[in-house]
């Protein structure tokens, strides 16, 4: 009787200390959100200041959600609301996070380096926002498990962190429309599940690195409107998924490979805008299921192969040279 007393103790025992945790838990989850809507300066929409009460559990916050069994905060989406403000580095303390969407809003400031220690984070949405400065050095060393990251239509800065490889399951990549500089690493190649990389609208410049298309999970990859220079990457590695590929208003030179017609899955294939050479190589009649051509303002001479004439999808087709 004395052994089944102890054993029925020890588990009353652990079973508050149990609950504890979790009160604790909640406790610091509240105590973050709380944080992150006392740095919101104007609140439109009134759904933090209507929704987002002490008198409430924060799992049924406007834009909050918990998972089931230990009811932390696992997702915080407040798209779309007009918030103006910055970006409580209190979120940091979400350690159950796993989705951040604060996307077509305007915060301002720079990514708070405690969100990006949250390790347990899969998807950072930040698009349309007036947000700004550097992405640290090491943006993937602590969320290896992050599949999306969203900064569309911002003020970021400065160069394209090589650390991105470190997010070893990212899926969708997107530095568009911000001011980002510098090379693109060759580290990125080593991001074996991306399938959507859009780094278009940024100053970005030099090469493009070759290890791009050896991402074979690649679909849509969108470098257009920057200052990227050098040749086209001959296309070594069948990246047979790809159906976007937009690298026009650019300053590449040299021919169009004829690699090119290896990518058979292409819908769209743009190349405006650019000082490319030589003629227009007769393996895009390859491209079967091409929809999109565009090759106009650049320096390409020579005749139209008759090759073309494979393309019977084609909806439209711009070109023009010397």
């Amino acid at each position: 009787m004395e052994t089944t007393s102890s054993i029925s103790f020890l588990a009353l025992m652990l079973l508050t200390l149990n609950l504890l945790i979790t009160v604790t838990s909640a406790s610091s989850d509240q105590d973050a959100l709380l944080a992150f809507k006392n740095a919101i300066t104007l609140d439109p929409s009134h759904v933090l200041s209507n929704n987002w009460s002490t008198n409430a559990p924060i799992c049924s916050w406007a834009g909050v959600s918990c998972g089931l069994k230990h009811r932390r905060v696992t997702a915080l989406n407040l798209s779309g609301f007009g918030l103006q403000g910055t970006l409580a580095p209190h979120l940091g303390n979400l350690t159950f996070l796993r989705s951040l969407d604060v996307s077509l809003n305007n915060f301002t400031g720079s990514i708070p380096s405690q969100v990006l220690n949250v390790s347990a984070l899969r998807e950072i949405d930040l698009r349309y926002n007036q947000m700004s400065g550097e992405l640290p050095s090491d943006v993937c060393s602590n969320t290896p498990k992050l599949k999306k990251l969203n900064l569309f239509g911002n003020r970021f800065y400065g160069k394209f962190p090589k650390s991105i490889y470190k997010c070893t399951e990212l899926v969708e990549l997107w530095l568009c429309d911000n001011q980002f500089n510098g090379n693109i690493p060759t580290e990125i190649g080593n991001l074996s599940m991306l399938g959507f990389l859009a780094a278009f609208k940024n100053n970005l410049q030099g090469d493009i690195p070759s290890s791009i298309f050896n991402i074979s999970s690649l679909e849509h990859l969108y470098l257009h409107n920057n200052r990227l220079s050098g040749n086209i990457p001959i296309f070594k590695c069948l990246t047979s998924r790809l159906q976007d590929l937009y690298l026009h208003s650019n300053n590449l030179t040299g021919g169009i490979p004829e690699e090119i017609g290896h990518l058979t899955s292409l819908n769209e294939l743009i190349l405006n805008n650019n000082r490319l050479t030589g003629h227009i190589p007769r393996q895009i009649g390859n491209l079967t299921r091409l929809t999109l051509l565009r090759l106009h303002d650049n320096k390409l001479s020579g005749e139209l192969p008759g090759e073309l004439g494979n393309l019977k999808n084609m909806e439209y087709i711009h070109q023009s040279w010397d």
